[in-house]
């Protein structure tokens, strides 16, 4: 997330002893997570050349550490907020003990099963699309031994045009550049790390109700990109022998049809949740692979239903109705600035209220590490989430409360019990 210090959020937490800077935000793309045989000889011969991009934010947060006194504020108050591919990143970062002694940690909407998902050094199909980059690029052949050589010399107008002429954009860009593991940003697959205790003193972590609506295919009509999804999950482990990786596969096929055991294609049970029997004009298996691909684990659940997402983020033109809660829609509630958007066509009383609340709950866990202390808004008690007692917090204008995380808990086991089988 990016934060103006013109917005309301900014102007409450100055008020308050916080600051939050504006900083570059993780690049999931060719020059964040460069691939390729030269990145890989690079990287073999001990160069830091891979996951960049993570590289970029850890340098980000260790300035921010070293200099934020200067701007007068609290170098032990320093907090980064993610969204979606930004709190993938920052997750990485706590796993691999990165982020210890730099801040604390907001993340939303890193929900789905394939989040966590990186990749090995040698990876066909992350190989072939760095190559299909590096041809894109049409001063490279001619101008440099290597890979890394030509993408250092280039010019701004050089690389605009190698993105464009790759067909690079913002809707593949999560999916073809991935964190590659194996050095010391990222050691191994998610799963296998362990953070160092006390890596960051809190976090914040939610998730939107009907998180995976706006990355689903409207035109779905079968149960093939679940499967597809699944059975698609990269070997595990990454040197899996053919017999291993044909065990991993089978594995994979008995965790499909469990999952659309769990999933019966019943509307009224599916995503966007709460909608009965509706299906928008569309394919019932639309709201099926919606709650699938919507699995996780949270802390907060944002379900406002006057909630709208971020246009920017929205492909198309969907049914009207048929996203319901999105991923993004808690953005304009965060920053205070449901106003200032067209797409919200009304800010209502309960919605305003609760961006109010939410601003209040994330200045708070800053400063205080207590959502709870008291400062701002009046609001309802967020407790701690523990594995003894599991309680979450519903933020919904119309009725924002306590809530036992045991929504869809046997769908989510099925994800969460074996990640390695995923590669992730």
């Amino acid at each position: 997330m990016h934060l103006s210090l013109s917005s309301p959020l900014a102007h409450r937490a100055l008020t308050r002893n916080t600051y939050y800077p504006r900083h570059r935000q993780l690049s999931f793309g060719p020059l964040g997570f460069p691939r390729g045989d030269d990145v890989a000889r690079e990287a073999d011969a001990g160069s830091h050349i891979l996951n960049l991009g993570l590289q970029d934010n850890i340098a980000a947060l260790q300035w921010i550490k070293e200099n934020i006194a200067a701007f007068g504020r609290d170098p032990s108050k320093v907090t980064a907020f993610g969204e979606s591919v930004g709190a993938r990143a920052l997750q990485f970062l706590i796993l691999s003990g990165q982020m210890e002694g730099l801040a604390r940690a907001v993340v939303s909407s890193t929900s789905t099963f394939r989040a966590f998902r990186s990749r090995a050094r040698i990876h066909t199909t992350a190989n072939a699309t760095w190559n299909n980059f590096m041809s894109a690029l049409l001063t490279c052949p001619d101008t440099s031994p290597n890979d890394i050589e030509c993408i250092q010399n280039l010019t701004t107008t050089d690389m605009i045009d190698g993105f464009n002429n790759a067909q690079i954009f913002f809707s593949s860009a999560t999916s073809d550049w991935l964190p590659t593991f194996g050095d010391e940003i990222l050691p191994g697959i998610p799963s296998t790390l362990v953070p160092p205790d006390g890596v960051v003193e809190a976090i914040m972590i939610g998730i939107n109700k009907d998180e995976a609506t706006l990355v689903t295919d409207q035109t779905v009509n079968t149960d093939q990109m679940i499967r597809d999804t699944i059975l698609g999950s990269p070997p595990s482990p990454p040197d899996a022998t053919p017999s291993e990786r044909e065990r991993q596969l089978e594995n994979l096929e008995n965790v499909f049809n469990k999952t659309l055991s769990l999933h019966p294609n019943i509307p009224s049970l599916r995503s966007p949740f709460d909608t009965g029997n509706e299906t928008f004009g569309l394919d019932p298996e639309y709201k099926r692979t919606a709650a699938v691909f919507g699995i996780s684990i949270f802390s907060f659940l944002f379900a406002d239903p006057d909630a709208v997402p971020v246009q920017y983020f929205v492909i198309g033109t969907p049914a009207p109705g048929s996203l319901g809660v999105s991923y993004s829609s808690e953005i304009y509630y965060v920053f205070g600035t449901l106003s200032e958007h067209p797409e919200v066509r009304e800010v209502t009383s309960t919605a305003a209220k609760l961006s109010d609340m939410m601003m209040d709950y994330w200045i708070s866990f800053a400063n205080t590490l207590d959502p709870d202390d008291a400062a701002g808004s009046d609001r309802p008690s967020w407790h701690e989430y523990t594995a003894e007692d599991p309680m979450l917090l519903l933020l919904n204008g119309r009725n924002t409360t306590a809530l036992l995380d045991n929504f869809r808990e046997n769908q989510i086991a099925l994800f969460s019990d074996d990640p390695t089988i995923f590669g992730y």
